[in-house]
């Protein structure tokens, strides 16, 4: 049956190809173009049209070969009519079918072979192939073309009407040559541009290449800055012309070029001489040899105008629609080039500016101390480097919002811009701190005077979003050479002497001295201390005793944090906690006191007072933390088998002010489960009665500065009334902190304040002293 049916297939195949009439048959054109664009595009020597009769292989359309014909059992074509794609033989001498072959042996010496079946009817019929005289491989681009031109010489075999075919051939070798032409101008204009050319180049290479491809053309390209034009590139227009519409305002009806900018739509105008759009152009135009201009707009990647490419010719002329999908591929090009020059200033104005105010950044303002520097060195001049940070910033961005504080940050940039010289820098480090150099300083008198208006510029009201907003600044001067020789040193020590005005009361400036420099570096090491003053032990826990006023109960306690260091002694608190709380060292100390009290506040329950309570200070970064949550200390308490009340937690203004959705979660969190929370220090914020109503508030504790001044008569003492009657109100107990004295005793006993701290009552001691104390004034029975 298979062979039958093969029997059956091929005598439908001669009948086929007798039909066709193309046996012996003398050379066409039509079929020969085909050929030799087959040799052409893949790059063989030879190319043929063949035919398979049933003994013979005929040559319909031959390349470079003097053959008509030759017998079918030699001819690698009998192979690839049975194939359903392709056959190729990259090396015939490697290929046993052929290594024998006479065409292989003798000529044309065949070493390589690609062909394809050409089908009519269902039925192959003869092949297009390509031969070479060496091995080859075709590539997936090559073996489509291979196909498409196969596809055109099966349309000239059926066809009868010879002369349409014809024309798709040229069409397509017209179309190949123009994506040849384009090709070439692509590749030119792409490695100009990867290998970061100036824009002028690369756009002067475009129209170059372009005008090189079509003789016949006159371009030019015209960018878009600002609402007008600017001379990008045109060599073969006149310069005079170049010059006098370079800056063009755009428009509607204004020249070709303005027009299409202003629509962003091509504009075509076959006539200049008297197209309206040229009013006011025509003699310069008639001057420059220019009779017609076809513009086109480049646009971006997001469709707006960047520019204009434009084809002026010395006669009348309109685009044919190739020519218009030329212009446009020309456009895009441009864009390609305009878009990437856009695209680096872009990312180098990102590097080297502050995108909220303007100012250059961190990179810049070292470039340009550098250079100042080199040129102090060179003109034996002085330069002074000025560290500006904004006062009670935070409190602004707190309070009023950020979009508010991003206004302030760029009014004040704005101020010192105006009020320095113009060869000065003013830069932005990030935050609220500025940087400002002044360059060639011949006497301190000029600094002081720059200094002295720049902070009385910034101490000036803002009015923002129709608020008042009050802020000054603290600026800290270091001078070349004086002071040091490079920009490290001379930024770090004008943050120094920036941090000592602060401290100095704000609004104020401080020049730098070796001092400040001492007790950075003293800073600097006492931080680098503690971060092990945890691991080795250093750390302990003295504690504070609460008393009820009414009894003199000790009833509470306030934990308070202490470190012994094994080389400098005892560091006070509030030289550390506030390194801790910079460096976020706070949240492992915070932990470890936590633990801590709760291992004393256990014992001590169980053998001296089962309803002590003991206090804990927070700090409010551990309330902020992401990775280290501060209500994990609920599982600590539930995992000691402690009652949630044994522990209150101390939280500050500063807290509240800055609290979000998730702090305000946290410390409701803690008062559900029965911890409770002070509100330390109250009295000294503008705002803390608000918070009274909006956060979770147990005690409140009166600030030490009210109480220690405080007498019989004093205004003190009836702010410390009021604030009790408030709290009482509330149902909210209150701590007296700070009380030395006997006199201030009896007064808060007598408002019935409800609980007192201070040196009066007891200072500060050490865990066995406390628990001395706590056994002396035990209420657990030793039964018990």
């Amino acid at each position: 049956m298979a062979i039958s049916g093969a029997l059956t297939s091929e005598v439908e195949r001669i009948s086929i190809l007798k039909r066709l009439a193309l046996l012996d048959t003398p050379n066409e054109e039509r079929f020969d173009r085909i050929t030799r664009l087959a040799s052409s595009v893949l790059n063989c020597r030879f190319a043929t049209i063949t035919l398979i009769d049933t003994d013979r292989q005929w040559f319909k359309s031959s390349f470079n070969i003097d053959l008509k014909e030759s017998a079918r059992d030699i001819a690698f074509c009998s192979h690839t009519i049975y194939e359903t794609g392709p056959f190729i033989v990259p090396d015939t001498q490697k290929d046993p079918r052929f290594k024998d072959n006479p065409f292989v042996l003798g000529e044309p010496h065949i070493r390589f072979y690609a062909g394809i079946r050409l089908i009519v009817d269902g039925c192959a019929v003869g092949t297009l192939c390509v031969l070479d005289t060496k091995p080859h491989d075709l590539s997936e681009n090559q073996l489509f073309q291979l196909e498409k031109l196969a596809e055109l010489a099966n349309a000239e075999i059926c066809r009868e009407e010879h002369t349409e075919l014809s024309k798709q051939i040229t069409e397509y070798q017209d179309r190949l040559e123009q994506t040849q032409k384009l090709t070439r101008v692509r590749s030119t204009i792409l490695e100009k541009v990867v290998n970061a050319e100036s824009l002028h180049s690369v756009l002067f290479d475009i129209v170059d290449a372009i005008e090189g491809e079509y003789p016949n053309k006159r371009c030019s390209i015209l960018l878009l800055q600002e609402g007008k034009l600017r001379k990008g590139a045109a060599p073969s227009l006149p310069e005079f012309y170049n010059d006098a519409i370079d800056g063009l305002q755009i428009g509607h009806g204004v020249g070709s070029c303005g027009n299409a900018a202003a629509t962003n739509s091509p504009t075509v105008v076959e006539d200049i001489s008297t197209h309206p759009y040229w009013d006011g152009f025509h003699k310069l135009a008639a001057k420059a040899g220019l009779a017609s201009c076809w513009s086109q707009p480049i646009r971006g990647a997001n469709g707006n105008v960047i520019g204009t490419f434009a084809v002026y010719h010395s006669y009348k002329a309109i685009p044919t629609p190739e020519e218009v999908i030329l212009i446009e591929q020309f456009a895009h090009i441009a864009s390609i080039a305009i878009e990437r020059d856009i695209a680096n200033d872009l990312i180098w104005n990102q590097a080297n500016y502050d995108t909220l105010t303007g100012l250059p950044n961190r990179n810049l303002m070292l470039d340009h101390l550098d250079l100042a520097i080199k040129a102090a060195k060179r003109e034996n001049d002085k330069v002074a480097v000025l560290f500006l940070d904004l006062d009670n910033f935070k409190d602004i961005n707190d309070t009023l919002g950020h979009d508010v504080g991003d206004e302030l940050l760029k009014d004040c940039a704005k101020r010192l811009k105006q009020n320095v010289r113009a060869n000065d820098t003013v830069s932005r480090l990030g935050g609220d701190e500025f940087v400002l150099i002044l360059s060639s300083i011949n006497n301190l008198s000029s600094v002081d005077d720059i200094i002295q208006k720049l902070l009385e510029v910034i101490a000036e009201p803002f009015l923002i979003d129709v608020e008042r907003v009050h802020t000054s600044g603290s600026l800290g001067v270091t001078l070349y050479p004086d002071d040091a020789d490079n920009t490290k040193d001379l930024l770090k020590y004008a943050d120094q002497a920036m941090y000592k005005a602060k401290a100095s009361g704000k609004n104020s400036y401080k020049y730098y001295t070796l001092d400040m420099h001492e007790a950075a570096v003293k800073r600097l090491s006492l931080l680098n201390d503690l971060r092990y003053a945890v691991k080795n032990n250093e750390l302990f826990v003295e504690y504070q005793p609460i008393t009820t006023l009414s009894n003199g109960q000790i009833l509470k306690a306030e934990a308070l944090l202490r470190w012994q260091h094994p080389q400098k002694g005892r560091i006070p608190p509030d030289e550390f906690i506030p390194l801790a709380e910079e460096s976020g060292l706070i949240i492992e100390i915070s932990d470890w006191v936590f633990n801590e009290v709760c291992r004393n506040v256990k014992y001590w329950q169980s053998q001296y007072r089962r309803d002590l309570q003991i206090s804990i200070n927070t700090s409010p970064s551990h309330y902020f933390h992401q990775e280290s949550n501060i209500t994990d200390w609920l599982n600590r308490l539930l995992e000691m088998n402690i009652s949630a009340r044994s522990i209150l937690l101390e939280v500050t203004e500063n807290l509240l002010m800055k609290a979000d959705a998730e702090v305000s979660r946290k410390l409701f969190q803690f008062r559900q489960a029965g911890v409770g929370i002070a509100l330390d220090d109250f009295g000294t914020g503008y705002s803390s009665i608000s918070y009274l109503k909006k956060f979770p508030t147990d005690f409140i504790k009166i600030d030490k500065s009210f109480v220690k001044t405080m007498t019989d008569v004093s205004n003190d003492k009836v702010l410390c009334e009021a604030i009790i009657i408030m709290a009482k109100k509330l149902g909210i107990k209150v701590v007296a902190e700070g009380i030395e004295t006997r006199e201030q005793f009896e007064i808060l006993k007598g408002m019935e304040c409800d609980y007192g701290q201070g040196y009066y009552i007891a200072r500060p001691m050490s865990k066995l002293d406390f628990e001395s104390l706590l056994k002396a004034t035990s209420t657990v029975s030793s039964a018990s």
